[in-house]
């Protein structure tokens, strides 16, 4: 395949595009540049890959998927006694990078998605491999930042399915 020097440039923005790194306003600064269907498979409908998380408290493990592809897996410490509701929920509709608990004496909740209620998927800076919040969702905030990474990925109303 022979690529021109100016053709190559859209090239390899096309291919950004149809990663999970490219999103908010990057994506649609390319999407401006190189088209409404830019990321698309090429034919007049855009290709969309489902986004979803699938918590299990068993394993303590969170893992965020598009499509069947797995783009974020991290261990997590969910609710101690069995506080973390079960089920099927959407993310948010309250979503917030720099959140503050109005029930634990404004303790900081960072990269916050609200699950339901007053339990949040949030940043913390210990996570032990066992259930040792009071509810909420604690991921990681250290090493590749587990916690920022799920939070700049994550559209209010992506389900979220949280199980045994």
């Amino acid at each position: 395949m022979n690529f021109s020097r100016l053709s190559f440039p859209f090239f390899a923005a096309t291919l950004l595009l149809s990663t999970p790194f490219v999103h908010g306003e990057d994506r649609n600064i390319f999407q401006a540049i190189l088209g409404a269907n830019a990321g698309s498979s090429g034919s007049s409908k855009t290709t969309t890959r489902a986004k979803r998380v699938e918590i299990d408290l068993t394993k303590q493990q969170l893992k965020a998927y598009e499509g069947n592809r797995v783009v974020l897996k991290t261990n997590i410490s969910s609710g101690r006694t069995g506080n973390t509701p079960t089920g099927n929920f959407k993310a948010g509709p309250y979503k917030s990078a720099e959140h503050y608990s109005s029930l634990y004496h404004n303790a900081p909740m960072p990269w916050s998605v609200q699950i339901t209620g007053h339990i949040f998927i949030h940043g913390f800076t210990e996570v032990p491999p066992y259930p040792a919040s009071k509810g909420c969702v604690r991921i990681p905030l250290t090493g590749r930042n587990p916690a920022k990474r799920l939070f700049n990925w994550i559209d209010v109303g992506t389900p979220i399915r949280i199980f045994y």
